[in-house]
């Protein structure tokens, strides 16, 4: 990867950005969806919630029944039992509910951090790194545009990143050109494959 991001060219590095991009945006799309549908599953804990006071209803009313002497004590007591019944179910539809909706932030944050992470972690600081470097080289090119020794440095850069037929294309010996002062071609080339220009004098 560092070699990849040093000696790319700028359009290949734009590739390179996009696809990072889209890799992201990926992972958060899929991230959050998953936590949304997980999220609404939760849903069902009103549902059983609301189950738990309608039972709770009904057994109110039967307790009520067991009251009148003619039925008995019996229904009064089924009632009781059903509300207490009625209670913890509607207790624990809120913990469903709440369980459901943590689940759904775990696993959306996870889904998004697990394959996202090594990508950024890598990626990132070496392109901050080129960056930094392209912002030096454009810094000096301002400063010392016409200078021989910066013709020299981006010429040995040439010599590093660019391909063999691309140096022979330019010079049939570099080396030699280089140590003559006729460093402009490659540092020209070099400027080229960082998306770099000389400022207009």
């Amino acid at each position: 990867m560092r070699a990849t991001i040093s000696t790319a060219d700028e359009s290949t590095i734009r590739v390179l950005d996009g696809l990072v991009i889209f890799w992201l945006v990926l992972w958060l799309f899929i991230g959050a969806w998953s936590a949304v549908t997980i999220w609404h599953v939760g849903d069902i804990g009103d549902t059983i919630s609301n189950s738990g006071r309608a039972l709770e209803t009904a057994g109110t009313a039967l307790t009520k029944v067991g009251s009148v002497p003619i039925i008995g004590d019996e229904a009064g007591e089924l009632g009781n039992e059903v509300v207490t019944t009625a209670a913890d179910v509607a207790s624990r539809g809120q913990e469903v509910k709440g369980q459901l909706r943590q689940l759904a932030v775990m696993l959306g944050l996870s889904i998004i951090v697990m394959p996202t992470t090594p990508v950024v972690g890598m990626y990132l600081p070496l392109r901050l790194a080129r960056r930094r470097e392209i912002s030096g080289i454009r810094q000096a090119l301002a400063q010392h545009g016409g200078d021989a020794r910066l013709d020299r440095y981006l010429a040995e850069r040439a010599l590093d990143h660019l391909p063999f037929t691309s140096v022979r294309s330019l010079s049939p010996d570099p080396w030699r050109d280089i140590a003559e002062g006729k460093a402009t071609k490659l540092a020209d080339a070099e400027l080229e494959r960082l998306g770099l220009r000389r400022p207009r004098v």
